[in-house]
C-alpha cells in the first residue's frame, strides 16, 4: 500500500465516509473543463414492465424508511461471558471516529471489562497497536484503518493469542473466504454499502414516478465506494427500465480544494434531464446547495448515503431530499459481539449479518429533526435499546 493512499483514506474517513479503505490514486480533477463522467443506461429502454414499477418501489421504500427498533443479531452467547479480560479501543484523530467509539466505556462496564482507549493518527495505528499489546490487550477494537497498516503488530498479537476486530475497513474476517484468521469481524464493510444502496435505489424509484435519471457523485479511489456505486447503478436497474445512471468522478484533493460544487453544477448545465444527484458520503455535497441555487438550477434532488449532521439540516431546510444512516456506535457493539462470542469458544455464525450494520432513510425535515435534537454527535447510534438488547444476547443479568 502507497503511503498516500493510506492518508487519503485518512482523509475520507474524517469526513463521516461510509469505510475508509485501500485504493489506488486518482490523477482526475473535478473541474468545469475536466470532470470525465461515466455515461451508463440503469437498463436498455424496453417494453411495458411487467410488473408496476412504482407500486412496487412504494412497498420497498416504506420499509426502507422505517426506524429500526431491534437489533440484528438473534444467536445468544452460550454463558455470560467471563469478566476481567482487556479491550483496547484504537481511536483515531478525526471527527468519525468519535461515533463509532463512543460506547466503548459502556461496553466495558457491562461486561466488566477494563478498557483502554489508545488515541493515534489514522494512518499510523502500528505504535497504537504495539501500546495494546504492551498493555496486555485480550481484544483490540480497529476502526477505518487496514491491517496493512499494522501488519506486523498484527501478526505479533495473533502469536500471543490476542484477536482483533475491525469496522469500515474491506479486510476480510476468519470465517469469509479468503478471511484473515484471528480477526473475528469487519462490521461496515461492503457488504453493508450494498446492502445499503439496494434499499436506497427503491426510494429514488418511488419519489420519480420511475423516471429517475440518477447522477452519483464518487470517489473512485476506495473499492467500498466503487461497491456503493455498484449497488446503487443495480438497484436501479432491477426496478425501473427507464431510469438512468451517471457518475461525476472526483477526487479527495477535489473535494479539499472546494471544487465539488462547482463540479456538479457545470454537470447539470449540461445535462438538464437529471433529477437526482445521488452523493457517496456525507462531507461531498458541502456547498453543491448554494451552488445550484446560485446558478438557478432548480427539479434536481440532492440525496445520498451516510449522513452527517449537516446534510440532515439541510433535509430541515428542504435543500436536501433524502439520506441513508450510518449507525456508527452500533459497529462498536457489533465488534464487542464477536469478542464476547470468541472468549466464550462460541462459533460467530451471525457474523456476516452483524456486518450489514442496519439502515433507514430520512426523508422529511421532521425526522431529520429529531435526529438533531437528539443531542450527543447527532447521528443515529442504533436501536434505542440496543443496549438492553446485547444485555440480554450476553445472558447478563
Amino acid at each position: 500500500m502507497r503511503k498516500s493512499t493510506v492518508r487519503v483514506a485518512a482523509a475520507v474517513f474524517a469526513l463521516g465516509l461510509f469505510a475508509a479503505a485501500c485504493g489506488s490514486d486518482s490523477d482526475s480533477s473535478a473541474t468545469e473543463d475536466t470532470v470525465a463522467t461515466e455515461d451508463t443506461m440503469a437498463t436498455e429502454d424496453t417494453a411495458a414492465p411487467a410488473v408496476d414499477e412504482v407500486a412496487a418501489a412504494k412497498e420497498a421504500a416504506a420499509q426502507a424508511v422505517t426506524i429500526p427498533e431491534n437489533i440484528a443479531l438473534t444467536v445468544a452467547a452460550s454463558a455470560t461471558p467471563p469478566t476481567g479480560k482487556k479491550v483496547a479501543w484504537i481511536s483515531c484523530e478525526l471527527p468519525s471516529c468519535p461515533e463509532v467509539g463512543e460506547d466503548w466505556p459502556a461496553i466495558a462496564k457491562l461486561l466488566g471489562w477494563e478498557l483502554k482507549v489508545i488515541n493515534v493518527k489514522s494512518f499510523e495505528p502500528a505504535p497504537g497497536i504495539q501500546q495494546a499489546l504492551d498493555w496486555g490487550a485480550n481484544y483490540i477494537a480497529i476502526s477505518g484503518s487496514p491491517i496493512a497498516l499494522y501488519q506486523a503488530q498484527f501478526d505479533a498479537g495473533i502469536a500471543k493469542g490476542v484477536k482483533f476486530t475491525s469496522a469500515y475497513t474491506t479486510d476480510k474476517p476468519q470465517g469469509v473466504d479468503g478471511g484473515i484468521q484471528g480477526l473475528l469481524t469487519t462490521v461496515g464493510d461492503a457488504s453493508y454499502v450494498e446492502m445499503a444502496m439496494k434499499s436506497f435505489a427503491p426510494w429514488i424509484i418511488a419519489d420519480s414516478n420511475a423516471a429517475a435519471n440518477v447522477v452519483m457523485v464518487n470517489i473512485r479511489d476506495f473499492p467500498v465506494l466503487v461497491s456503493e456505486e455498484e449497488a446503487m447503478k443495480a438497484g436501479l436497474a432491477a426496478g425501473c427500465a427507464k431510469c438512468t445512471f451517471d457518475v461525476i468522478p472526483v477526487t479527495i484533493e477535489d473535494l479539499g480544494a472546494g471544487k465539488v460544487p462547482q463540479a456538479v453544477a457545470s454537470y447539470l448545465q449540461e445535462h438538464k434531464d437529471v433529477n437526482y444527484v445521488h452523493f457517496a458520503f456525507g462531507g461531498l455535497p458541502t456547498g453543491v446547495s448554494a451552488a445550484l441555487k446560485t446558478a438557478g438550477i432548480t427539479n434536481v434532488k440532492l440525496v445520498g448515503g451516510d449522513f452527517s449532521a449537516p446534510n440532515l439540516q439541510e433535509v430541515v431546510d428542504g435543500t436536501h431530499a433524502a439520506w441513508t444512516s450510518n449507525p456508527k456506535a452500533e459497529a462498536s457493539w457489533v465488534m464487542a459481539h464477536a469478542m464476547v462470542l470468541d472468549s466464550l469458544g462460541d462459533t460467530y455464525t451471525e457474523e456476516r449479518t452483524g456486518a450489514e450494520l442496519q439502515t433507514f432513510i430520512v426523508d422529511t425535515p421532521e425526522a431529520a429533526k429529531a435526529i438533531l435534537d437528539g443531542g450527543g454527535l447527532q447521528n443515529w447510534k442504533g436501536p434505542k435499546t440496543q443496549a438492553d438488547q446485547f444485555k440480554a444476547l450476553w445472558n447478563i443479568k
